[in-house]
């Protein structure tokens, strides 16, 4: 051999590989599919965690709460000032009843509804106007119901709580 026939070739003993050509390494069906289900899981669960409807309804149940202690503590007041119970409110023993359902404050048909009208006389600790339930739609009505037992127990309830909840309060008045 002479130097001039000497080329990188005889000089390395170690064989190289052939280059490859443009070969792309392309993701696999199953790795997108492992890499889809770990997000989806992942989504599901902080969508459990926050759960925006429940705390939705909580809400919506917790002024349902507020309105009808309100109700109650207006029809108290009235009660201790005059001496008697409102003969508005109607006697029954269960709260959700025909012709106990409270109407709305103003200029509504309150005809089989109960009037409570008187509350809303202008007095400081007296209501303006009748609360109403978030989500119950009725021309005239509330969607909060009242009734006395007869014997002085004054009871209001929201019977359209969200999510299996009661949502009813009563007081002795006498």
């Amino acid at each position: 051999m002479k130097d001039s026939e000497i080329t990188t070739e005889t000089v390395n003993f170690v064989p190289s590989l052939p280059e490859k050509e443009g070969k792309k390494e392309n993701f696999k069906i199953l790795e997108i599919l492992v890499v889809l289900s770990a997000v989806t899981v992942v989504g599901l669960l902080a969508l459990l965690a926050i759960n925006p409807s429940k705390e939705a309804a909580q809400a919506r149940n917790m002024k349902r709460s507020a309105d009808i202690a309100s109700v109650l503590a207006a029809v108290s007041s009235w009660s201790n000032k005059n001496g008697k119970l409102p003969e508005e409110i109607p006697t029954s023993q269960i709260c959700v009843d025909y012709g106990s359902e409270i109407c709305k404050t103003g200029p509504y048909d309150c005809t089989d509804l109960v009037n409570m009208s008187f509350l809303s006389n202008g007095n400081s600790d007296e209501l303006v106007q009748m609360p109403q339930d978030p989500l119950y739609v009725s021309i005239n009505g509330t969607g909060y119901y009242i009734s006395q037992n007869g014997l002085g127990y004054v009871t209001v309830c929201a019977p359209h709580a969200e999510r299996n909840e009661k949502i009813s309060f009563s007081k002795m008045m006498y």
